[in-house]
Protein backbone atom coordinates (compact mmCIF):
# COMPACT_ATOMS: atom_id res chain seq x y z
CA UNK A 1 0.00 0.00 0.00
CA UNK A 2 1.43 3.64 -1.33
CA UNK A 3 0.48 6.53 0.06
CA UNK A 4 0.08 9.02 -2.78
CA UNK A 5 -1.51 12.31 -1.38
CA UNK A 6 -0.95 13.34 2.28
CA UNK A 7 -3.68 16.44 2.36
CA UNK A 8 -7.08 17.05 4.61
CA UNK A 9 -9.49 16.78 0.93
CA UNK A 10 -12.73 18.44 1.37
CA UNK A 11 -14.23 16.09 -1.59
CA UNK A 12 -13.30 13.47 -3.94
CA UNK A 13 -14.29 12.75 -8.07
CA UNK A 14 -13.52 9.88 -10.18
CA UNK A 15 -12.22 11.16 -13.94
CA UNK A 16 -10.76 9.32 -16.91
CA UNK A 17 -7.11 9.82 -15.36
CA UNK A 18 -7.78 8.48 -11.58
CA UNK A 19 -9.25 11.81 -8.94
CA UNK A 20 -10.03 14.58 -9.05
CA UNK A 21 -9.83 16.01 -5.30
CA UNK A 22 -10.89 19.64 -3.12
CA UNK A 23 -8.87 20.82 -0.84
CA UNK A 24 -9.83 23.27 1.95
CA UNK A 25 -8.02 26.23 3.05
CA UNK A 26 -8.18 28.74 5.73
CA UNK A 27 -6.32 32.33 4.98
CA UNK A 28 -4.66 34.44 7.58
CA UNK A 29 -8.18 36.74 7.57
CA UNK A 30 -10.21 33.57 8.57
CA UNK A 31 -11.69 32.95 4.88
CA UNK A 32 -12.29 29.71 3.35
CA UNK A 33 -9.84 29.23 -0.25
CA UNK A 34 -11.17 26.33 -2.19
CA UNK A 35 -8.73 24.52 -4.15
CA UNK A 36 -9.48 22.09 -6.91
CA UNK A 37 -6.43 19.39 -8.60
CA UNK A 38 -6.19 16.54 -10.35
CA UNK A 39 -4.21 13.24 -9.62
CA UNK A 40 -3.22 10.82 -12.70
CA UNK A 41 -2.97 7.11 -11.05
CA UNK A 42 -0.87 6.31 -14.49
CA UNK A 43 2.13 9.46 -13.67
CA UNK A 44 1.10 9.77 -10.14
CA UNK A 45 1.73 13.43 -11.58
CA UNK A 46 -0.70 16.51 -9.31
CA UNK A 47 -2.04 19.13 -11.32
CA UNK A 48 -4.48 22.51 -10.62
CA UNK A 49 -7.74 22.26 -12.31
CA UNK A 50 -10.50 24.33 -12.87
CA UNK A 51 -13.78 24.38 -10.47
CA UNK A 52 -15.67 23.69 -13.58
CA UNK A 53 -13.29 20.23 -14.36
CA UNK A 54 -14.55 19.21 -11.25
CA UNK A 55 -17.73 20.15 -11.61
CA UNK A 56 -18.32 18.49 -14.73
CA UNK A 57 -16.77 15.49 -13.72
CA UNK A 58 -18.77 15.22 -10.68
CA UNK A 59 -22.35 16.18 -12.09
CA UNK A 60 -22.17 15.62 -15.95
CA UNK A 61 -22.84 18.19 -18.67
CA UNK A 62 -25.59 20.35 -17.03
CA UNK A 63 -23.25 20.81 -13.84
CA UNK A 64 -23.94 24.90 -14.34
CA UNK A 65 -27.97 23.96 -14.11
CA UNK A 66 -27.78 21.44 -11.26
CA UNK A 67 -25.49 23.53 -8.98
CA UNK A 68 -27.28 26.81 -9.50
CA UNK A 69 -29.81 24.71 -8.03
CA UNK A 70 -27.96 23.36 -4.99
CA UNK A 71 -25.69 26.56 -3.58
CA UNK A 72 -23.47 23.59 -1.62
CA UNK A 73 -22.00 21.32 -4.54
CA UNK A 74 -18.81 20.38 -2.70
CA UNK A 75 -20.59 18.24 0.67
CA UNK A 76 -23.22 16.18 -1.76
CA UNK A 77 -22.25 12.86 -3.34
CA UNK A 78 -23.58 12.13 -7.24
CA UNK A 79 -24.42 9.28 -9.01
CA UNK A 80 -24.52 9.64 -12.80
CA UNK A 81 -27.24 7.34 -14.68
CA UNK A 82 -26.55 6.02 -18.51
CA UNK A 83 -29.86 8.55 -19.64
CA UNK A 84 -27.04 11.72 -18.21
CA UNK A 85 -29.56 11.96 -15.09
CA UNK A 86 -27.82 13.07 -11.98
CA UNK A 87 -28.89 11.61 -8.55
CA UNK A 88 -27.42 13.87 -5.59
CA UNK A 89 -27.55 13.16 -2.04
CA UNK A 90 -25.72 15.13 1.19
CA UNK A 91 -25.15 13.35 4.59
CA UNK A 92 -28.10 14.61 6.08
CA UNK A 93 -30.27 12.56 3.03
CA UNK A 94 -31.65 15.14 1.22
CA UNK A 95 -31.54 13.72 -1.77
CA UNK A 96 -32.37 15.54 -6.02
CA UNK A 97 -32.78 13.63 -9.14
CA UNK A 98 -32.32 15.94 -11.77
CA UNK A 99 -32.04 15.09 -15.77
CA UNK A 100 -30.05 15.58 -18.34
CA UNK A 101 -30.63 19.38 -19.26
CA UNK A 102 -30.37 20.19 -15.07
CA UNK A 103 -33.93 19.98 -14.53
CA UNK A 104 -35.22 18.90 -10.91
CA UNK A 105 -37.70 15.43 -11.86
CA UNK A 106 -37.45 14.78 -8.11
CA UNK A 107 -36.74 15.94 -4.25
CA UNK A 108 -36.95 14.80 -1.05
CA UNK A 109 -34.96 13.53 2.03
CA UNK A 110 -34.18 9.60 1.87
CA UNK A 111 -34.30 7.74 5.60
CA UNK A 112 -34.65 4.46 6.73
CA UNK A 113 -35.73 3.80 9.59
CA UNK A 114 -35.54 7.59 10.93
CA UNK A 115 -32.02 7.81 10.03
CA UNK A 116 -30.41 9.54 7.12
CA UNK A 117 -29.00 7.87 4.15
CA UNK A 118 -25.44 8.53 2.40
CA UNK A 119 -23.57 8.26 -0.70
CA UNK A 120 -24.87 7.08 -3.76
CA UNK A 121 -23.77 4.21 -6.46
CA UNK A 122 -25.36 3.40 -9.49
CA UNK A 123 -25.44 -0.82 -10.26
CA UNK A 124 -27.46 -0.30 -13.76
CA UNK A 125 -30.94 -0.38 -12.25
CA UNK A 126 -30.64 1.06 -9.12
CA UNK A 127 -29.06 3.10 -6.01
CA UNK A 128 -27.10 1.89 -3.24
CA UNK A 129 -26.54 3.94 -0.22
CA UNK A 130 -25.17 3.68 3.04
CA UNK A 131 -27.21 4.42 6.33
CA UNK A 132 -24.24 4.74 8.93
CA UNK A 133 -26.31 5.35 11.83
CA UNK A 134 -28.62 1.96 11.22
CA UNK A 135 -25.46 -0.47 10.40
CA UNK A 136 -27.62 -0.68 7.13
CA UNK A 137 -26.85 -0.32 3.49
CA UNK A 138 -29.81 0.13 1.31
CA UNK A 139 -31.58 -0.24 -2.46
CA UNK A 140 -33.35 2.31 -3.94
CA UNK A 141 -35.40 1.83 -7.05
CA UNK A 142 -35.32 5.15 -9.21
CA UNK A 143 -38.33 3.93 -11.34
CA UNK A 144 -39.99 2.66 -8.22
CA UNK A 145 -38.97 6.02 -5.93
CA UNK A 146 -39.25 3.69 -2.90
CA UNK A 147 -36.08 2.13 -0.93
CA UNK A 148 -36.59 -1.96 -2.44
CA UNK A 149 -34.26 -3.52 -0.20
CA UNK A 150 -32.32 -3.68 3.05
CA UNK A 151 -29.07 -5.57 4.11
CA UNK A 152 -27.88 -4.96 7.66
CA UNK A 153 -29.30 -3.61 10.85
CA UNK A 154 -29.03 -2.13 13.66
CA UNK A 155 -28.93 -6.18 15.66
CA UNK A 156 -26.73 -7.26 12.36
CA UNK A 157 -23.12 -7.46 11.93
CA UNK A 158 -22.86 -7.20 8.08
CA UNK A 159 -21.92 -3.63 8.87
CA UNK A 160 -20.29 -1.52 11.00
CA UNK A 161 -20.93 2.38 10.47
CA UNK A 162 -21.13 2.34 6.78
CA UNK A 163 -20.02 5.44 5.57
CA UNK A 164 -19.51 5.39 1.91
CA UNK A 165 -20.49 2.53 -1.27
CA UNK A 166 -19.28 2.00 -4.50
CA UNK A 167 -19.84 -0.12 -7.62
CA UNK A 168 -17.43 -2.17 -9.75
CA UNK A 169 -18.29 -5.51 -12.23
CA UNK A 170 -21.76 -6.54 -10.51
CA UNK A 171 -20.19 -5.61 -6.82
CA UNK A 172 -20.86 -3.16 -4.03
CA UNK A 173 -18.24 -2.29 -1.70
CA UNK A 174 -18.94 -0.73 1.16
CA UNK A 175 -16.28 1.37 3.70
CA UNK A 176 -17.10 0.49 6.77
CA UNK A 177 -15.93 3.32 9.67
CA UNK A 178 -16.01 1.76 12.67
CA UNK A 179 -14.51 -1.73 11.67
CA UNK A 180 -12.04 -0.22 9.17
CA UNK A 181 -12.66 -2.28 6.67
CA UNK A 182 -14.46 -3.08 3.24
CA UNK A 183 -16.96 -5.17 2.59
CA UNK A 184 -18.22 -6.91 -0.90
CA UNK A 185 -21.92 -7.01 -1.44
CA UNK A 186 -22.56 -10.14 -4.95
CA UNK A 187 -25.28 -7.80 -6.46
CA UNK A 188 -27.22 -10.95 -7.89
CA UNK A 189 -26.52 -12.77 -4.69
CA UNK A 190 -26.89 -10.42 -2.17
CA UNK A 191 -23.72 -12.33 -0.25
CA UNK A 192 -22.11 -10.02 2.27
CA UNK A 193 -18.13 -11.24 2.17
CA UNK A 194 -14.90 -9.40 3.25
CA UNK A 195 -12.65 -7.32 1.04
CA UNK A 196 -10.19 -5.37 2.58
CA UNK A 197 -8.95 -5.02 6.05
CA UNK A 198 -7.21 -1.41 7.57
CA UNK A 199 -5.48 -0.48 10.74
CA UNK A 200 -7.35 2.59 10.94
CA UNK A 201 -11.40 4.12 9.68
CA UNK A 202 -11.85 3.96 6.01
CA UNK A 203 -13.84 6.00 4.33
CA UNK A 204 -14.21 6.20 0.44
CA UNK A 205 -12.59 2.98 -2.40
CA UNK A 206 -12.47 3.85 -6.10
CA UNK A 207 -10.97 1.33 -8.66
CA UNK A 208 -9.58 2.45 -12.00
CA UNK A 209 -8.45 -0.12 -14.17
CA UNK A 210 -5.73 -2.04 -12.35
CA UNK A 211 -5.48 0.32 -9.62
CA UNK A 212 -7.52 0.28 -6.12
CA UNK A 213 -7.82 3.30 -3.93
CA UNK A 214 -8.59 4.18 -0.75
CA UNK A 215 -9.57 7.06 1.21
CA UNK A 216 -8.17 6.84 5.20
CA UNK A 217 -8.06 8.81 8.14
CA UNK A 218 -4.16 9.25 7.57
CA UNK A 219 -4.16 10.25 3.37
CA UNK A 220 -5.24 8.49 0.07
CA UNK A 221 -3.38 5.13 -0.93
CA UNK A 222 -2.84 3.26 -3.58
CA UNK A 223 -3.59 -0.32 -3.14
Amino acid sequence: MKKILNVNVTDIVPFSKGLIFVKRDTLPDGTNKVSFFSYDTQTGEITTVTKSVYLLNKFGMAYEQITAKLGDFISCETAKLPNHHTIIIYPTGEMGLFDDKGRILKTGDLYYNNAPARDAAFDGNSIWCAVPQKNAVIRYSISAQKIVMRIGGDNNTAFNVPISVSAYDNSVYVCNQASCEIRKIDIDTLNVVDYLEFQEPVNKYFRFKDKEIVVLNSGIYEL
